[in-house]
């Protein structure tokens, strides 16, 4: 939401301390006589604003809304770096493998769910419709992660290539040389031998 109140002007860091200060509880009198005193603010007030400082009215709607916005913001990163954190984690103790012991999770879900459905209880049916979406999530997880192995295959294979085309050259060179000096000390016949056997040439 685009904010217009005198503090919503104010540069971005100076409505990053005017929040933190409100996130520690610092009074309002306080508040207003930093952010009144500082030469940023006093620049925006003359231009946009006759003059007229900050007021207290002005703190408190920016702290039910500017302010509420941020804290939400907050909120919201630190439970992505939380999410995060526990996805590392998860997918640790998973060994790599997170989307295939998502996928049996969901599948014994589903098959208590299934056998709900045929029985009296709660919701049987909204808990299947609930897994269904769960598995199409998880399907859609599958195929970024089946897309992802494919590109590193195929990366893994150029990789090869490229290797391979890089020892060609360096052989197709030696003989060349070899050839222009055989009595010049380099590879033995033998070890040249061996690497095209290794290189399959």
């Amino acid at each position: 939401m685009i904010r217009h109140g005198k503090i919503a002007r104010l540069p971005h860091a100076i409505r990053e301390q005017i929040n933190r200060r409100l996130q520690n509880s610092d009074e309002g009198g306080e508040i207003l006589e930093w952010l009144n005193a500082l030469p940023e603010v006093r620049a925006v007030m003359d231009t946009e604003f006759d003059g007229q400082p900050v007021s207290k009215m002005n703190l408190s709607n920016w702290r039910l809304g500017g302010y509420r916005d941020w804290e939400a913001q907050q909120e919201a990163l630190a439970a992505v770096r939380q999410f995060g954190s526990n996805a590392a984690e998860i997918n640790r103790e998973a060994g790599g493998q997170l989307a295939d012991h998502l996928a049996l999770c969901l599948m014994a879900r589903l098959a208590v769910a299934w056998q709900k459905a045929s029985s009296a209880g709660d919701d049987p049916a909204g808990e299947l419709q609930r897994l269904r979406q769960l598995c199409g999530d998880l399907v859609a997880l599958r195929k970024g992660d089946h897309n992802a192995l494919r590109l590193r295959i195929e990366r893994e294979k150029l990789d090869l290539t490229l290797k391979k085309g890089a020892a060609e050259e360096a052989l197709r060179n030696w003989e060349i040389e070899e050839a222009k000096n055989p009595r010049k000390r380099g590879l033995t016949q033998e070890m040249l031998e061996y690497i095209k056997k290794e290189l399959n040439l």
